[in-house]
């Protein structure tokens, strides 16, 4: 599943060249203007969008006067259109802040988690189909809305065993590298989810969250595409309509049923420059449908030669997993397995792809007469 919300919090910009650009955030039309020559623009290791994340300050995450090391920009301003300065201290700063109890990873506390929301699941999906049924509940209606609630608090624990994944994926679970992805596997197998191929992805994500040319899940559009007649209409008919009803139902809808999935099968935000794979396995192949870029295809362009064998392991967890489901559905019904498991799943989907909050609109500024850009 794509990244959470948090996951998109750092962005990265590049121009056409490669080289990224350090993000600038909203300035006043009174405001200086930025350099925006290849001679300012910080350069990246191929591997990391920064050379150093623990010694980096995040001053330095702003536009850099070439000359004498200091900010070039004029007034910033936040999303609430109040005025920011950005701070000097660096993420090591920030890291030696935190309590080294918070970095200690227990496995014992981990598989406790583990347990804690399998067994909730369990002893709810028992008791449903214990408790309600025909000759306890009599009202349609009743037993409807019970089995309705039953896929709500469902999709809360299995939330709960997908986060637990995610973190084995980042190593986090415990200090064993095997039991991280043994449990990783296991249990994103369950919800359908290609652990190993999600989680070779997820971390090039994280190396990379906004760039414009290397991101794996969210990259921005370029002022091109933006500008671009198709551009403009998409944003004029996104402005009109993305408070009414109609459009946020048609939004959650296809991100429900079809968001997830897509992503997997067609790379479908992920970036589109396959062909700079190092190995050469871009070569012909795009983002889309049929296009050879997907997280189930050993050759996809998204991973190297040597991760082919995690890739075919997580489809190998995948194939158990529908195994099971075709097995439950053919013995219980399908309708039944639909309202166990798969609405319960879309609850999962819906719980990890929920947006935080759209910021209020910029407020203009006491100390500033000139418009906000």
């Amino acid at each position: 599943m794509p990244p959470t919300p948090q996951d998109m919090a750092t962005t990265t910009t590049s121009h056409r060249g490669g080289a990224p650009k350090a993000a600038v955030l909203r300035r006043t039309a009174t405001s200086t203007t930025v350099d925006s020559s290849p001679s300012t623009a910080v350069q990246s290791p191929i591997d990391s969008p920064r050379p150093s994340a623990s010694s980096t300050s995040l001053s330095s995450l702003s536009s850099v006067d070439a000359m004498g090391g200091k900010p070039s920009h004029g007034l910033l301003l936040d999303a609430y259109g109040d005025e920011f300065e950005v701070p000097d201290f660096t993420i090591k700063d920030i890291r030696d802040a935190i309590p080294k109890h918070c970095f200690e990873r227990s496995a014992v506390r981990s598989l406790s988690y583990v347990l804690r929301d399998a067994a909730c699941l369990a002893a709810t999906f028992y008791l449903f189909r214990r408790f309600v049924t025909p000759d306890n509940v009599a009202s349609t209606l009743a037993r409807g809305l019970l089995w309705a609630a039953y896929t709500f608090v469902q999709g809360l624990f299995g939330t709960g065993l997908w986060v637990l994944a995610h973190e084995c994926g980042h190593g986090a679970f415990s200090p064993s590298k095997r039991l991280n992805n043994l449990v990783g596997w296991i249990l994103h197998s369950s919800l359908l989810v290609p652990y190993f191929s999600w989680q070779i992805s997820h971390s090039k994500h994280h190396k990379a969250t906004g760039h414009m040319e290397r991101d794996m899940v969210f990259v921005p559009r370029t002022r091109e595409q933006h500008a671009s007649r198709l551009g403009r209409l998409a944003h004029e008919l996104s402005e009109l309509s993305e408070e009414t009803p109609i459009y946020t139902l048609l939004m959650l809808v296809l991100q429900q049923l079809v968001g997830w999935p897509n992503y997997l099968l067609t790379n479908i935000t992920g970036h589109d420059f396959h062909e700079r794979q190092r190995e050469g396995r871009g070569k012909g192949k795009k983002n889309g449908l049929g296009g050879g870029v997907n997280h189930f295809h050993p050759g996809s362009p998204l991973y190297e030669a040597a991760d082919a064998k995690l890739i075919l392991l997580s489809d190998v967890g995948l194939a158990l997993a529908a195994s099971a489901l075709t097995y439950l559905g053919r013995t219980y019904g399908w309708a039944n397995l639909a309202v166990w498991y798969f609405v319960p799943y879309l609850w999962v989907n819906h719980w990890l792809g929920t947006s935080l909050p759209p910021p209020r609109r910029p407020r203009r500024p006491e100390s500033s007469s000139g418009p906000v850009d």
